[in-house]
């Protein structure tokens, strides 16, 4: 009920994320968590201007008197939803049994719990909504509890530009939940109860005077220059160049890091950057964030099924492969994904094809967990029960995805603005990135793709993406955003291409005398070290001779006696793909 004594609140607005408004702080928690909320609750101010929604695991038999029990902690009026309720600031909402709760503009709304118990994850339901309606003004919790809900919803509420908050695992009763959420590498604090409160209220009442352009993606005045001076900071420190991501994007993720450090002008953000190292990398993680989960988008994977893949198989046999590149696939969900698709088509042929999933993206660590094929939390709400069972392990905490799928993806590092793409695919995967590049940066990387594909390839965007205007690709399925390659001439790619190398002085004999040793680092050098992608120099015995400054991190020296062999040095999930280039005759289908 509401206080008869204080004057009401404003509604929240539905307002973007560079605008005021009040913040709205989801807070899971399951096994010991009434305890917890009133400690927590303890510290809270009464006059924050916040949001607070409550989402813990209630019997769904049985009627709840969870707010009635926490009101007399809690310094603000409390209730629990029984229908469609608007949000007021300084209020805390707590979600009824037998039912999941979804933040939907400026209300909170109701709909039927899972049937079956295991598909149950209300807090990972919530906090998806959240971060969904409430882009950049969304914080989540994760208190005491078993079990890992809340951790699939954690790392969108991050990818959002919301703030993501774990209670310290030592302190927490049962440390499940908490352990999950951290183990995803996206949880931005790891706080003793105490602590939280005051935490998220100054990284709410810290409000960045960042102007957010809209979609003509300009920045004007002295923001422009500092913006530079920005991309001037990552260059330097990380070697990553993000000049032609979107502004809005960019200026998004230095806002949440501007919240995180305090700091609420563009140029002081600036001066820490230049002061402190870490930072600069810090927001160069934020930056390439991208969050994804199994099967995202059911309808998409259903016309691929059902459209593409049966297409994929088609004339082609053992001595055949059928090749799909993933780009931008983040920790894998999606490249993994498409494998199953792939794997159970193959299974349903007599004489299947070999499959081979390129799988590429930027950032290292998420690259990293990819490999591994572990994921924490409630993957059975996106994958099926048959598919868990065929395609998956369980383990403690999560599910890791099984040896037979790991192993026709191959994870690669990978830019797709300055590295040469991978050639004669069958299938484009594009759904996590165009979305963060400015307009004619998409416009190059269509055609990039154009070029990567086969004749009657199929390309599959995100929602936000688009070929309008284009004549390479025709549309073939609105809904799930899949178009099919043109037949067409397209506008001359550019690639990468390694700088002429110069001259050098003749020896005054003429040619290099016997006894001189090849300048293989000199050479090398001076063709590709200023501008090209990493590389390797290797002679035709498949012996290095010199690496460029770049590619130690496609490389992983083996045990045993050392080895100059480049098929022994390269990461194992690279091998295949780096004899193409080195034995163009040793692919399936020779490269032009």
């Amino acid at each position: 009920m509401k206080n008869p004594n204080r004057p009401p609140k404003p509604p929240v607005a539905d307002a973007p994320a560079h605008a005021s408004g009040p913040t709205i702080v989801g807070i899971g928690a399951s096994a010991g968590g009434l305890a917890a909320l009133k400690e927590f609750f303890g510290h809270v101010e009464k006059d924050s201007g916040l949001v607070y929604v409550v989402v813990v695991h209630l019997s769904p038999e049985h009627e709840s008197r969870f707010a009635e029990i926490l009101q007399p902690h809690v310094p603000i009026p409390i209730r629990q939803v029984t229908e469609t309720t608007e949000l007021e600031a300084d209020h805390v909402y707590v979600i009824p049994p037998n039912a999941n709760l979804s933040a939907v503009d400026t209300h909170l709304r109701l709909s039927d719990l899972e049937a079956q118990r295991r598909q149950r994850a209300p807090i990972d339901h919530f906090f998806r909504t959240l971060a969904n309606t409430h882009d950049g003004h969304a914080v989540a919790i994760i208190l005491t509890g078993t079990g890992s809900d809340g951790t699939l919803g954690v790392r969108e509420v991050k990818q959002r530009a919301g703030l993501t908050v774990a209670q310290e695992p030592a302190e927490a009763e049962f440390d499940g939940m908490p352990q999950s959420a951290i183990a995803t590498g996206m949880v931005d604090l790891v706080l003793p109860l105490a602590e939280i409160p005051g935490t998220i209220l100054e990284f709410a009442r810290t409000r960045p005077r960042v102007p957010i352009p809209d979609d003509d993606d300009r920045v004007e005045g002295d923001e422009r220059q500092l913006l530079h001076s920005v991309f001037a900071q990552l260059r330097t420190r990380t070697g990553r160049d993000f000049s032609r991501y979107k502004r809005s994007t960019i200026l998004r993720r230095i806002t949440r890091r501007m919240q995180l450090a305090r700091i609420e002008e563009l140029g002081a953000y600036l001066g820490l950057l230049r002061e402190q190292p870490a930072e600069v990398h810090a927001l160069a993680e934020d930056m390439l964030i991208t969050v994804t989960n199994f099967f995202r988008d059911p309808e998409v994977f259903a016309a691929l099924a059902t459209d593409v893949v049966p297409g994929l198989f088609e004339g082609r046999g053992a001595k055949d492969t059928v090749r799909v590149w993933s780009v931008g696939c983040a920790t894998g969900e999606e490249a993994y994904s498409l494998a199953i698709l792939l794997l159970e088509e193959a299974g349903g042929r007599e004489v299947p094809p070999r499959i081979q999933v390129f799988a590429s993206d930027l950032h290292e660590k998420s690259l990293d967990r990819a490999r591994d094929g572990f994921y924490p939390g409630d993957v059975e709400a996106d994958v099926s029960p048959e598919r868990l069972r065929r395609f998956f392990e369980k383990e403690d905490g999560g599910y890791r995805i099984r040896k037979e799928v790991r192993d026709v993806v191959v994870f690669a590092p990978h830019n797709l603005l300055s590295d040469p793409p991978f050639s004669r695919v069958d299938l484009v995967s594009c759904r996590n990135v165009l979305i963060y590049l400015q307009r004619d940066v998409q416009r190059e990387v269509i055609e990039l793709f154009h070029y990567a594909l086969n004749p009657e390839g199929h390309l599959v965007l995100g929602t936000s993406g688009t070929v309008e205007g284009s004549e390479l690709f025709q549309l073939v399925d609105k809904r799930a955003c899949l178009y099919k390659r043109r037949n067409v001439q397209a506008p001359e790619l550019r690639l990468p291409v390694f700088p002429v190398a110069p001259g050098r002085e003749p020896h005054p004999g003429g040619g290099r005398p016997p006894s001189e040793p090849m300048a293989y680092g000199a050479l090398h050098a001076r063709m590709v070290e200023a501008y090209a992608p990493p590389s390797v120099l290797v002679s035709p015995e498949d012996r290095v001779v010199h690496f460029s400054e770049q590619a130690g991190r496609y490389f992983s020296p083996p045990g045993g006696e050392p080895t100059q062999n480049v098929y022994r040095l390269v990461r194992d999930e690279l091998r295949v793909e780096l004899r193409g280039p080195i034995y163009p005759s040793s692919l399936p289908e020779v490269l032009d």
